[in-house]
């Protein structure tokens, strides 16, 4: 159930609010249940740890393809700079929510939070 809701980028506690309200633009709390999502300053600050890991998990296959058949620096840079251009807003948007739901798993909130 929580795979599907972070899938479908819903409420790490109720799983049916939605997260953002557009690809790039978080709701402030759940429509549904009415949590706040960002618990403090500086919340989402592991969520960039998050999405680091993310992109070298998909740059890396590309660079050892490369790398493998003795590809220049040019195409390196050919291949991966437009790879992480394109991947960068849907890392964004799921490192956030995979932090939330991390966070949720590790530190439940109780009603009222």
């Amino acid at each position: 159930m929580r795979l599907k809701a972070i899938l479908n980028s819903r409420c790490p506690h109720c799983l049916r609010g939605q997260i953002f309200s557009s690809f790039m633009k978080m709701n402030e709390t759940c429509s549904v249940c009415d949590i706040k999502f960002e618990r403090e300053d500086g919340y989402f600050m592991m969520s960039v740890f998050i999405g680091y890991v993310m992109a070298v998990a998909a740059l890396v296959p590309i660079a050892i393809y490369l790398y493998v058949n003795d590809a220049s620096v040019t195409w390196y840079l050919l291949a991966l700079l437009p790879t992480l251009l394109i991947l960068s807003p849907i890392i964004f948007h799921y490192a956030r929510v995979l932090w939330l739901h991390i966070d949720e798993v590790l530190d439940p909130r109780r009603e009222g939070e």
